[in-house]
């Protein structure tokens, strides 16, 4: 009735919405027509045997059990997230808290037992078993009374509500050889439309707005839970279907065997702090190697770019024009430099800055540098050792001193800077005493170009290293120094004046008023673009760094396991990514709990 009104008064945005939602309509039902008819397709073939003279024609069956085993197991994941009880969990004695998860576990095992018990067809029966169980599982949470349903405290509307349609599914799926053609036959229509209608009809409910926050969140949880039953079917039969493909030569490349790490690698990197000798060590080492490799590039380059990120953001915002105007400069020249290009020059420019190894080419005996790479004074690992521990004794002494208020007086300040100043230089002096001097070898000392150095008397420093740091910190430094100009003019001006007001310097108003309060905006932005130097340290191949990457990109020349190495690959970036992303998140809930 309001929808015609609404047309006799204003027609147009009465059209509008009709033509909206026949839109929605027609690509969420396109969606699952799409991705149910070959996730059904799939179920079939890894269901159905063929068996001629005890022998199994059908190389991609793997039976009932795995098939129902493993959608099962990735519907009920989607489904406990959906459900999100986790939280109840803490109560145990609040067992309405937690017993529609509970439920849905009982069910997945009843659903297995199902399977091994009864014969389902594999055309039809055991595809309407395993796409239509999830489907009506997100009928039940939509309506949302199971909790009630199993506490026995559920009225008789809503034991027929959730009731009847669960006893039709079950009838339908013991007994659908009786059922009518029309359903056979029409399996993926029928499942389309299913969750077409499930999802308008939970979207009307949200849009009335007729629960609480917590109810409304189930809803939406349980939109999004239809949403995904497609997807996650088709993302788990056809995992399965790949790995047990008819055809050889796509088995074989699906074949997630990584027994060939284990033989020994057939080239040569540059690593550190670990040893992968060529010819000795496995294809792991050099792995685990190269993902230090990766990490130390992307610790420093984070460090770095953090660094000259907020000294080139700050400058931005400055008074002085000319120190304004190149902090411009810098950010629109590097922030539209692709990073490929900037690696390869950067690469080049070092080829031909950096000299020839030549008796000159040394800073008094200490530091040798060179096309060939720099080589500086190592020392004993147990004194490097102590001096990171001393330092990290001196941070966490300062942390309990400031326990119950942080002094940022002069007079404090100087006190600890002199603190730092001295177990810095205490440190450096301790690690100098046991310290080598780089030793130079020349085989041939009329050709520069044979010099080298002596094996563990000094350390190295590789020009694709340099590259990679200089690169990756100068283009994610503009992109940080973005970041800080944005979030410190978020803040209200009155902040500033206040601190002004006190008599701060400029340095104290940006130490103590201005970077604390802006890091509430700045951590979310910085979270991202830290992992874009880990991801972006992959293009550690234009320099031919020895990195993650590049190690699994010549394995996959020298070895052929394109899939395997790849999903390797895909799980150590995700690993790193997620790293960074929690040790982010956790600083960033640690700086927004107290609220301005």
């Amino acid at each position: 009735m309001s929808l015609a009104k609404k047309a006799k008064g204003d027609p147009a945005p009465f059209f509008f919405s009709i033509i909206l939602y026949g839109l929605s309509v027609w690509i969420l039902w396109s969606y699952c027509m799409k991705v149910l008819t070959p996730t059904m397709a799939s179920i079939t073939d890894l269901s159905r045997s063929f068996i001629v003279n005890d022998i199994e024609l059908n190389s991609s069956y793997i039976g009932d059990n795995q098939v129902v085993g493993w959608a099962s197991a990735a519907i009920l994941i989607l489904f406990l997230l959906a459900v999100d009880e986790f939280k109840n969990l803490r109560a145990l004695s609040n067992w309405r808290g937690y017993i529609t998860s509970v439920f849905a576990i009982l069910a997945t095992l009843i659903l297995q037992a199902m399977v091994s018990i009864l014969e389902f067809t594999p055309t039809e029966g055991l595809p309407f078993l395993v796409v239509g169980t999830p489907i009506l599982a997100s009928y039940l949470l939509i309506l949302g009374d199971m909790p009630l349903i199993l506490s026995g405290e559920a009225s008789k509307n809503q034991l027929l509500k959730s009731g009847i349609p669960a006893g039709i599914f079950i009838f339908l799926a013991l007994f659908l050889t009786s059922a009518p053609p029309i359903i056979r036959q029409n399996l993926v229509e029928l499942f389309s439309l299913s969750i077409v209608g499930i999802c308008f009809a939970s979207l009307a409910i949200i849009m009335t707005e007729s629960g609480n926050p917590g109810e409304q969140d189930r809803r939406f949880a349980a939109l999004i839970f239809a949403i995904s039953i497609p997807t996650a079917l088709f993302i788990t039969t056809r995992l399965l279907f790949l790995l047990n493909n008819p055809d050889t030569v796509t088995r074989e490349r699906w074949n997630l065997d990584w027994s060939f790490m284990n033989e020994l690698n057939t080239f040569v990197i540059n690593v550190w702090p670990l040893d992968a000798v060529f010819g000795e060590d496995s294809r792991w080492r050099f792995y685990f190697t190269a993902i230090i490799n990766s990490a130390r590039v992307t610790l420093l380059s984070i460090v770095l770019c953090t660094i000259l990120g907020i000294f080139i953001g700050v400058m931005r915002l400055s008074s002085n024009k000319l120190a304004s105007s190149m902090a411009t400069v810098y950010v629109e020249v590097f922030r539209n430099l692709p990073l490929a290009v900037l690696l390869f020059l950067i690469a080049t420019q070092l080829g031909e800055t950096l000299p020839l190894f030549r008796e000159e080419a040394n800073i008094n005996g200490w530091i040798f540098y060179s096309n060939k790479g720099i080589w500086t004074l190592t020392t004993e690992a147990w004194r490097l050792a102590l001096f990171l521990i001393s330092l990290l004794a001196v941070w966490i002494g300062f942390r309990i001193m400031d326990r119950n208020g942080v002094d940022d007086s002069n007079r404090a300040v100087l006190q600890r800077s002199g603190i730092w100043g001295a177990a810095t230089v205490l440190g450096i002096a301790l690690m100098l005493q046991g310290s080598t001097m780089p030793e130079v070898i020349k085989p041939i000392p009329e050709s520069p170009a044979s010099w080298s150095i002596i094996e563990n008397t000094a350390f190295e420093i590789t020009p694709m290293f340099t590259a990679m740091v200089m690169g990756l910190t100068l283009f994610t430094a503009s992109v940080v120094a973005e970041i800080v100009r944005g979030s410190i003019q978020s803040l209200p001006r009155g902040q500033v004046e206040a601190a002004v007001s006190l008599a701060l310097t400029p340095f104290q108003r940006l130490r103590l008023v201005i970077l604390p309060q802006a890091l509430r905006s700045m951590i979310p932005l910085l979270n991202s673009q830290y992992m874009n130097v880990w991801k972006n340290s992959s293009l550690a191949i234009i320099v031919a760094y020895s990195d993650v990457f590049y190690v699994i990109f010549v394995m996959m020349n020298n070895v052929g396991k394109l899939i395997p190495l790849f999903l390797l690959l895909l799980v150590t970036y995700q690993a790193g990514s997620l790293l960074i992303s929690g040790i982010m998140n956790a600083y960033n809930a640690r700086v927004t709990r107290v609220r301005i």
